[in-house]
């Protein structure tokens, strides 16, 4: 067993994880319930490749087409997979190694997270009827209030009185009904989506020639619940529906997000610039293929010590621990320490991830042929998974199986390729004869 280091404390990653994006909207659904694979995913990250897709069907499709229609369900899980295409294609693209979550947060709600929603809200304006946008996202006023005023208003019912006309005594379920609807009226609890289809039914026995406003007031009924959960949840960071609302009334083009993130990370940077310039340098040093001088072992070796301590006293939260775990798995490698080199990179594909742009494919990559070499098929396989996830390809077919002892072979290969003899440190060539 390895001992424990400064940097086994795990800082969440600056991008919050898919797995906890995909809890955020199981749970403003009301689709989450007790689904432990998806705390598992926003807790652990990607342990299985194909679970994702699972998670969509499970968590949008099927309780949205049972308690909704197959039109808006088919919205929301193409505006799903739109996200997530966009959002895997951002994380490996832009590193925000040198932000925290507190720090990153306020920026991809802005950036990123706002704008997708305005755009949601803008196409499902475009496709049915809607209540006003801009009353939606008025954060002095509740949004599923916002739905029921304007419900009543397409219906000509008077303000506060649908309760009364759907539930028209005072007794048992009516009385229940009437009260729950002004319970979520006035915020103080939100409808579920059992209840929504309930009102739905409810609804469309008393106006059985409205079907598709009924249903049309369904749908924003479930986005008013969403708006809620989300609003929440962003609270402690910004007003989310305010930036919504922004981003609908201001009609501009998108901005950059990319440039913009790059930018708050390297400003994020700047106060430790000695740390970064050693960063930058043992990384030099330490070239897989470079041939090493007599003293490049030791001399690396204090080096890699001493950014540890730089980092150690720069940083509250080890931001860069995962390029400090990644140089010392290849300083063991070139030394010729291969099983420690391993505990080293799977620290570093563990804390690479979600944080470190393209550099987190280099950092998998490498933990997959060591792994390979040692025959590791278990840490191979939950590499390769979380591969799968970013996208990121290293062989022939590789998105055919999840892993055998077969690829593990296959692969086993290149890791003499990518880490010749004639790069390691001198002092490990000598040591073998």
């Amino acid at each position: 067993m390895m001992p424990k280091t400064a940097t086994d404390i795990d800082p969440l990653p600056p991008y919050p994880r898919l797995g906890e994006c995909y809890r955020l909207l199981a749970k403003a659904l009301d689709t989450k319930a007790s689904n432990r694979q998806v705390d598992r995913l926003a807790r652990e990250g990607d342990f299985d490749w194909q679970l994702l897709a699972q998670l969509r069907e499970e968590l949008i499709e099927t309780p949205l087409l049972a308690k909704s229609n197959e039109n808006f369900t088919d919205f929301v899980m193409d505006s799903a997979k739109t996200f997530h295409q966009g959002y895997v294609a951002l994380i490996k693209t832009v590193q925000l190694d040198a932000l925290t979550r507190k720090q990153s947060l306020p920026a991809l709600i802005s950036l990123l997270f706002a704008p997708f929603a305005a755009s949601f809200l803008l196409r499902m304006q475009e496709a049915v009827p809607s209540p006003p946008i801009a009353a939606l996202l008025n954060d002095q006023q509740h949004p599923v209030a916002v739905a029921f005023t304007w419900l009543e208003q397409e219906l000509g019912v008077e303000t506060n009185q649908l309760g009364h006309l759907l539930y028209p005594n005072a007794l048992d379920e009516n009385k229940n009904g009437r009260e729950l609807m002004q319970r979520w009226r006035h915020g103080q609890q939100l409808p579920t989506l059992q209840r929504i289809g309930l009102l739905q039914r409810t609804l469309l026995g008393v106006f059985p020639l409205r079907h598709r406003l009924v249903t049309t007031f369904t749908e924003w009924l479930i986005i008013a619940r969403v708006l809620v959960v989300f609003d929440e949840a962003a609270s402690a960071q910004l007003k989310l529906r305010d930036s919504i609302l922004r981003e609908v009334l201001g009609n501009v083009p998108p901005d950059d997000i990319g440039n913009k993130l790059a930018a708050l990370n390297i400003q994020a940077s700047a106060h430790k610039s000695k740390l970064v310039k050693s960063g930058l340098l043992l990384d030099d040093q330490l070239k897989r293929t470079t041939s090493k001088a007599l003293g490049d072992q030791a001399r690396t070796r204090y080096g890699l010590d001493q950014f540890r301590h730089q980092m150690s006293l720069q940083e509250p939260e080890p931001v860069s621990a995962y390029f400090l775990e990644f140089l010392e798995g290849r300083w063991h490698v070139l030394a010729g320490q291969l099983e420690t080199a391993l505990f080293h990179y799977e620290r570093a594909a563990d804390l690479a991830l979600y944080r470190s742009g393209q550099t987190q494919k280099n950092i998998l990559r490498e933990a997959l042929l060591l792994a390979a070499y040692l025959g590791k098929l278990p840490l191979y396989k939950r590499l390769k998974h979380r591969a799968l996830v970013m996208g990121f390809s290293f062989l022939p077919a590789w998105n055919n199986v999840v892993a055998t002892a077969e690829e593990l072979r296959m692969i086993r290969g290149n890791f003499e390729d990518r880490f010749p003899a004639s790069g390691r440190f001198l002092e490990s060539r000598m040591s073998r004869y």
